[in-house]
């Protein structure tokens, strides 16, 4: 008990001493104000355009110098909120002055900016933020290549459907294009740069798809394991998904998938255990129910389909199916595409030479390259066909003769004219492919392009059809023009939040 008592004691005695000890510390500080600074003049949100200036005077008022503002340092800084972006590149510096007036010049999107203000004597910081949203006149829409009297240029239909000549000079881009304009593609080419890719036959290459501005660098042939040119051009690029692709040069394809470090590297169309590459068609349609996403080739020489799987240097050859030999189909191929339709399908039009019959075929790739449809095509003149297109949600198959347009409908085997240009030229037509669920209301417009004939510099137009159903007539919901002779389109996405 004794022991109890005296260790209590002992307890009782020490913190009574280390109340007293901190009682006496606090007289041992003198605190002083700091000299703070107060923010005005600054929204909390802001939006400005690439190219143009975005300024910003703030109101700064001290507590203890009196407004002395040579006694600080500034700096604004932006932080991007696309999380995708690498961190190295997530800060963007704007200025160190104190009032802010730059040209924005930062990718498009949006960004929380951070304004310092640091006492030189104390070397404390204050902060304000707010929010930027960064947009462009060249933000999305429509990519137009246009043939001018032989020569290329880059026209666009923007986000606020303004038509934008010459789109590369609009923007200041030292991209000079030259040569025959022969296409214009647009897909994610890898997670953190969108490709828009622009190819004459002088050369393919990215632009820079914020600025439009341009580097040797981003020419496809820095795209090659190979040894290329490095003007090379290829004849088209086909995106199978984001990140995977295919290019046809020479009627050689190639095969690009950026997870897998994979660049275009030798010829694909070679099927595996023979020892040549086989003559590809120019028509290919890509697969994305396999991973890596891949392809369907025909074969022209031996009139065949193959399949390209796997990420693979060589293609594979089609399982058996009732409907018809894959490998001996005794036909030429006219056209081939990928379709959204039916929860994704390949469309292939074949023509029979000895008895001039053309037939449609439709694969399922999604169950084992099934085949869901093989038919003659009662259709009017398809003889005569110089373009056709794939309808995503009905599967009318669309088809241009001379200056008129058909929609062949596969299960009543009846065609009818939808559109008739009279004297006009159609040099396009198409459904574009998105590769972002986002892009609504782009997939399943028919795009139809025309020119002129008496005059293709400058009566280029581009117009959008929605498609009904029941072969019901199309109605346009989009006329543009004052283009030259279209020779591709395609869209440039924006994910949407």
């Amino acid at each position: 008990m004794l022991k109890n008592i005296y260790y209590t004691a002992i307890v009782l005695f020490t913190l009574i001493g280390s109340f007293s000890g901190c009682k006496k510390d606090l007289g041992n500080y003198d605190y002083q104000p700091i000299n703070e600074v107060n923010f005005g003049g600054i929204e909390k949100s802001y939006t400005a355009e690439i190219g143009k200036p975005l300024v910003i005077n703030p109101v700064l008022k001290f507590t203890k110098d009196e407004n002395d503002t040579a006694q600080y340092t500034y700096e604004w800084y932006a932080l991007t909120k696309d999380y995708s972006v690498l961190p190295k590149d997530q800060r963007k510096n704007l200025a160190k002055t104190k009032n802010l007036n730059v040209l924005i010049t930062i990718a498009s999107g949006q960004y929380q900016v951070f304004y310092n203000v640091t006492d030189k004597k104390t070397g404390i910081t204050f902060t304000k933020s707010f929010d930027l949203q960064v947009s462009s006149e060249v933000y999305e829409g429509w990519m137009v290549l246009n043939d001018i009297n032989g020569t290329a240029r880059l026209d666009m239909v923007n986000q606020n459907l303004n038509v934008i000549k010459d789109v590369l000079k609009t923007t200041g881009s030292n991209l000079t294009l030259t040569g025959k304009p022969l296409d214009i593609y647009c897909y994610p080419w890898n997670p953190s740069t969108y490709g828009i890719y622009i190819t004459t036959d002088k050369l393919t290459t990215k632009i820079d798809p914020e600025t439009f501005s341009w580097k040797n660098t981003l020419a496809i042939a820095y795209e090659f394991a190979s040894n290329v040119p490095s003007d090379l051009h290829v004849d088209f690029i086909k995106a199978a998904d984001e990140e995977v692709s295919y290019v046809n040069t020479q009627g050689n394809y190639y095969y690009y998938f950026y997870t897998w470090s994979r660049n275009y590297s030798v010829p694909i169309n070679i099927v595996r255990g023979e020892n040549k590459v086989f003559p590809a068609s120019p028509f290919i349609a890509t697969v994305t129910s396999d991973y890596p996403a891949g392809a369907i080739l025909f074969d022209k020489e031996k009139q065949r389909f193959v399949r390209h799987v796997n990420g693979e240097s060589s293609c594979a050859l089609m399982p058996d199916q009732p409907l018809f030999d894959y490998n001996k189909t005794g036909m030429d191929l006219v056209f081939m595409d990928n379709t959204s339709y039916n929860g994704g399908e390949a469309f292939a039009i074949l023509k029979n030479q000895l008895t001039s019959k053309y037939y449609l075929a439709r694969i399922n790739p999604g169950d084992g390259y099934k085949q869901n449809y093989y038919q003659e095509m009662l259709a009017t003149d398809i003889d005569k066909a110089e373009q056709f297109a794939i309808n995503p949600d009905f599967g009318y198959i669309f088809y241009n003769v001379g200056s008129k347009i058909y929609e062949y409908d596969m299960f009543n085997k009846t065609s009818k004219l939808m559109i008739d240009k009279g004297t006009d030229k159609i040099s396009l037509i198409k459904f574009q492919q998105v590769f972002k669920q986002s892009t609504v209301g782009v997939s399943n417009k028919l795009v139809v392009c025309s020119y002129s004939l008496g005059s293709p510099t400058d009566s280029g137009k581009m117009e959008l059809y929605k498609v009904p159903n029941l072969n019901a007539d199309l109605s346009l919901t989009g006329a543009y023009t004052g283009f030259g002779k279209i020779v591709s389109v395609s869209y440039r996405e924006r994910p949407k939040s």
